[in-house]
This record gives structure tokens, C-alpha cells and sequence, in this order.
């Protein structure tokens, strides 16, 4: 799966916490983090695990005093789509005002790369699973779908079940006044989802029964649209917690994010 880098607002999330809660969701819960995110013992993953879904529900109604805005819905502003490289979808699609609404409510799986080794990259990989995401926006759509022509401009809803993410993100570290501070070089998205079922209005300019068949088509083949938009997505996702995680952790010393020994 290629991860692509997707036009975003104006860095307004400082995401992930978006997500904050995606990835790296347990140790940034160290410092001076609200109640009731609590510090761990360095390599404790079942602690770190408590952490990161108290972290979730923290995250859905935001961390004002962090600047980190609600993630219920999560808020990303453009998603777009060339579907010029596969026979089978065949469309530009732009997608803004996308809302992602129960993203906090996955359970995280597992968390592990943490390192005391400050002076190598660490990478991070963490994994969650969701029941159930709702992705709404605005969209615009022109192209071809198994040959069958798509077009309109609208309001879109996509509901994607059983999402299962994985999240590597690459750090290094930067010492400032004694102290380490994390720099996040790179982060890579993995998802995959059991089904995606899409409504979208004002297709063909309303007609009814053209919109009802395409529809019908593109959920009966839903992998196809899926395929292609996953990867947009997920760069959305990674840009948004790289952004909110080189925010947050240029003011917490690496040091301070676990319980002494």
C-alpha cells in the first residue's frame, strides 16, 4: 500500500491527538497530562495499553489547556483522489469538510518500540481496532466506475466496518539543556476494513434511478473504491499526527515520560 502525502487545513488540528489517540496515543501521556492519563514503568505494555484508551475517551472532548481540539468528530480538510492508474476506477474525486465521527472509540491492541537509547531512531508501531467509522464530506466526482460513468457534487457519506490500523512512526531524538526531546521523521498508516457501504447525494444531478444503480454497483464492489481512497486516507491520518505529535513534543522531555526504575 503507498502512502501519499493529501492536502490538509491549515495545521488547525494539532491531530491523530487525532489520532493523538492513534499511534503513539500512551506516552504522551506522561507529564503534565490530565487526569486520569497516569505514568507507566518503561516496557510495561499493559499499563501503557490503560493509558492509551483512557487517552481515547480524554481525546473525544479535547485537552483545551494543550490547544488540542475535540476528536469527535475528527476534522480533516481535503481528501483527493486520481483514479487514472486502475482499469477498474477511472475518477477525480475531491473530498472537503471530511468529518471522521467514533474514531475514538477503538481499542488499542498493542504498543511496542519504545527505547532508552536516545541516540538511535525509535520506531514505534501501535495497532487498534474500531467496529465501526463514519467518514462524511462534501464531495466532487467525475470519472468512470467499472465503466460505468460517475458524476456529481454533493454530500457523501462513507461507513467503514471492523477498521483495523497499524501506525509506524519513526522518531529521533534532540538534546536540548541535558535534556531529549522527540522529532518525528516519519509516520506510515496501515489500515484495512471488513466492508464500506457509500451514499452520496446529487449524483447525475438528482436523477434517482442512475444514482440508486451506481450505487448499488460501487457497494456491491466496494473494494474497488476502497483500494484506491484507503491510501489517501491514511496519509491524511499520518500527516494530521505528525503535525499534532511535533507540537506536543517539543515541550516534554523524553526523560519524563516513565516512572523512575
Amino acid at each position: 500500500m503507498i502512502f501519499e502525502s493529501v492536502s490538509v487545513s491549515k495545521r488547525n488540528f494539532a491531530f491523530a491527538v487525532f489520532v493523538l489517540v492513534l499511534t503513539l496515543t500512551a506516552h504522551v501521556a506522561a507529564v503534565d497530562f490530565p487526569e486520569p492519563i497516569t505514568k507507566c514503568h518503561f516496557g510495561d505494555e499493559k499499563c501503557l495499553l490503560e493509558q492509551a484508551h483512557k487517552l481515547l475517551k480524554k481525546a473525544a472532548t479535547g485537552v483545551p489547556e494543550k490547544g488540542i481540539p475535540s476528536l469527535e468528530p475528527l476534522k480533516l480538510d481535503k481528501i483527493e483522489m486520481v483514479g487514472d492508474n486502475n482499469k477498474a476506477l477511472k475518477v477525480n474525486l475531491v473530498m472537503t469538510d471530511v468529518e471522521f465521527h467514533n474514531y475514538t472509540k477503538a481499542t488499542v491492541t498493542a504498543i511496542k518500540g519504545f527505547s532508552k537509547d536516545t541516540s538511535k531512531p525509535m520506531k514505534i508501531a501501535s495497532q487498534n481496532i474500531n467496529p465501526r467509522i463514519t467518514i462524511k464530506s462534501k464531495y466532487k466526482v467525475d470519472g468512470n466506475i467499472l465503466v460505468l460513468p460517475i458524476k456529481g457534487e454533493g454530500e457523501m457519506t462513507m461507513v467503514l466496518d471492523n477498521v483495523k490500523t497499524r501506525f509506524v512512526t519513526t522518531l529521533k531524538a534532540e538534546e536540548r539543556d541535558g535534556k531529549h526531546y522527540l522529532i518525528v521523521d516519519n509516520i506510515k498508516v496501515d489500515s484495512q476494513v471488513d466492508n464500506v457501504h457509500t451514499d452520496m447525494t446529487n449524483l447525475f444531478n438528482g436523477d434517482k434511478v442512475l444514482s440508486e444503480s451506481l450505487l448499488q454497483v460501487m457497494n456491491d464492489n466496494w473494494r474497488v473504491l476502497s483500494d484506491e481512497l484507503t491510501p489517501r486516507i491514511n496519509g491524511a491520518l499520518g500527516e494530521k499526527l505528525k503535525e499534532l505529535l511535533l507540537k506536543f513534543f517539543n515541550d516534554i522531555p523524553y526523560e519524563d515520560y516513565f516512572l523512575p526504575e
